[in-house]
């Protein structure tokens, strides 16, 4: 077989193979000799000529980046990778619109962390200093990771 016409051959069997190893569920034996093929290719255009080995070896490097990055976007999308990407949760988060000042009521114990109703709305909220039984009064004096610091509010 002429050494051209076998190097064509490799790279085709060679990414196919690739391409087949990510579509598949095969554990990499696939993508293996996938792999396996393109270095056999890029050895036998290393034989016919080192410049042409060399420029194709630089190539592939180069475009290797570009290539994964392309593939990391398109492979969720693939049968396989619907099945082992997580996908997005519908609907979007709860933002909570609470002041600091603002009151409310402790819905269950703060001790020190649990849920106040403020504004009408189940917040999580930490207490400042103890624990507060639930039914308290309470003001909120701080807001930090999406929690309210909250004090009990003195009669």
């Amino acid at each position: 077989m002429d050494p051209i016409a076998l190097a064509i051959l490799l790279f085709a069997v060679g990414f196919a193979l690739i391409i087949a190893e990510a579509l598949l569920p095969a554990y990499g034996i696939i993508g293996v000799g996938g792999l396996i093929c393109v270095l056999g290719g890029l050895g036998v255009c290393f034989w016919i000529n080192q410049w042409l080995g060399g420029g194709l070896l630089i190539a592939m490097l180069a475009a290797s980046p570009f290539v994964g990055a392309w593939w990391v976007k398109i492979w969720p999308r693939t049968a396989v990778g619907k099945r082992m990407v997580l996908q997005t949760v519908a609907g979007t988060p709860k933002v909570i619109t609470i002041r600091i000042g603002s009151t409310g009521t402790v819905v269950s114990e703060l001790r020190p962390g649990g849920v106040c109703e403020i504004a009408g709305e189940r917040v999580p909220a930490v207490s400042e200093h103890e624990m507060i039984r639930a039914g308290t009064k309470v003001r909120v004096v701080g807001i930090v990771d999406d929690r309210a610091i909250v004090r009990e509010i003195s009669v």
